[in-house]
């Protein structure tokens, strides 16, 4: 069965009446960078002394094109057997990238990309092109669960792509800018996804990613803020060891989406108690992760020692590269803002600084190469979903602030002349 073939009426009936209407091998490098200060001529002689490896295509993007393509080529050639079968151990195994990305969803990611794309390229102007086919691949996919009404990996592919769709309808307008059409069309494709993920319990099947899928139908909910704390605490038990789940919790716990920051810092204090044994204060310090970059008012609430606490055991358990750059890059942004803040108001001036020094223990003890694309996204907001800057546009922009950032530690020995040198086993400083 082609994605793009003709549909058949039934499924074409679900869709009436509005669907119709960023790899090289690691190197050292000793490269020039922005200056600490305007004005600071010899900045860039300086970054000369730094030596630090910097992984431009780290293990876990690697890990994650290979999952995707994977699940596109199953779906190319059909073969619905294997790619559930792949997506079931994945999700049962609660396999991840060492960035936490599940590969169950990356799986089922690259099973829908045709028609998601296809649709996002329909849509481009908000509207379907008159000639548009797009909505073929839609009845194929769900022509394949009609064919497999028991399989819930198929399900998630099935669900996930009429989110996907219901999104490229809606748009990032704001609820009073979008078309009545384009409304319809965002409701219709989430009420199907609901319809679909509602024949599975996650709890039965032990799958974090039909939760997962749960808490993504949470936009198109009449009121999310009624189901979001129960739904994201039902993922979180399901799958404690993966923190992307806490950190998109906190997120949803803005003003802007579904909460207030009281709100989130309790949620952040009961995950953190659930998940002790796992996190020690870790989960903490996840719930607030991008919360508090997207939207620095939450610094106002944030208990800051706590959220510290819960950095240093996150480090403690996870002692890999990829964390060490994430909190790094996190903890850095976050001192450059609450320095602004406190230049503005005078208020606050401990925070500032317990930041920093947050920052400096993890450069001086945890991080021993640099990953860009992490710098990158931490310095626009993870969560921020724009698509203006390219991939190789935020790593180049990542490297050169985190080259800055590492050196600052650093700076007198620097200005010194002395030379200073990351490697597997420590930090090395020399003269020249």
């Amino acid at each position: 069965m082609s994605l793009f073939s003709k549909p058949t009426s039934k499924i074409a009936d679900l869709l009436s009446p509005s669907l119709r209407a960023f790899s090289r091998k690691p190197s050292e490098v000793s490269v020039p960078g922005p200056a600490l200060a305007p004005g600071n001529v010899t900045y860039r002689k300086m970054l000369g002394q730094l030596h630090i490896p910097v992984i431009s295509a780290p293990k876990d993007q690697k890990e994650g094109v290979i999952a995707q393509e994977l699940g596109l080529r199953c779906a190319r050639q059909e073969e619905w057997g294997e790619l559930a079968n792949r997506i079931y151990d994945a999700d049962q195994c609660r396999d991840t990238t060492q960035a936490g990305l599940a590969i169950a969803e990356l799986l089922a990611y690259g099973a829908r990309s045709d028609v998601v794309r296809a649709a996002e390229h329909s849509l481009l102007h908000g509207r379907p092109a008159n000639d548009s086919q797009f909505f073929h691949g839609v009845e194929a996919l769900e022509s394949v669960l009609e064919d497999h009404p028991d399989c819930y990996p198929l399900a998630l592919v099935v669900a996930h792509m009429h989110i996907d769709i219901g999104w490229a309808w809606r748009g990032a307008k704001s609820n009073e800018d979008i078309h009545p059409i384009n409304r319809e069309a965002f409701e219709a494709h989430f009420e199907r996804a609901q319809t679909i993920l509602d024949s599975f319990s996650p709890e039965a099947q032990g799958s974090p990613a039909l939760s997962a899928a749960r808490c993504a139908l949470l936009p198109g909910q009449t009121n999310p803020a009624l189901y979001l704390s129960r739904e994201f605490e039902r993922l979180i038990d399901l799958d404690p060891m993966n923190p992307r789940h806490m950190r998109a919790l906190g997120n949803y716990l803005l003003p802007r989406w579904y909460g207030d920051f009281q709100a989130l810092d309790l949620e952040a204090r009961r995950t953190a108690a659930r998940t002790y044994e796992d996190w020690g204060a870790g989960a903490y310090a996840w719930v607030w992760f991008d919360a508090v970059l997207v939207d620095p008012d939450g610094f106002d609430m944030i208990e800051m020692d706590y959220f510290l606490d819960g950095v240093r055991d996150i480090l403690a358990r996870r002692q890999d590269q990829h964390v060490a750059n994430l909190l790094a890059a996190h903890l850095y942004q976050s001192w450059q803002i609450a320095r602004s803040r406190y230049n503005e108001t005078g208020q606050n001036p401990e925070i500032a600084a317990n930041l920093r020094q947050g920052f400096e223990d993890i450069i001086t003890h945890h991080l021993r190469e640099v990953h860009p694309l992490i710098w990158g996204h931490a310095e626009i907001g993870f969560e921020n979903t724009a698509r203006i800057i390219s991939e190789e546009r935020l790593a180049d922009k990542g490297r050169q602030t985190a080259l800055k950032a590492v050196a600052m530690p650093f700076l007198k020995r620097l200005q010194e002349g002395h030379t200073v040198t990351f490697g597997p086993d420590g930090i090395t400083q020399s003269n020249s």
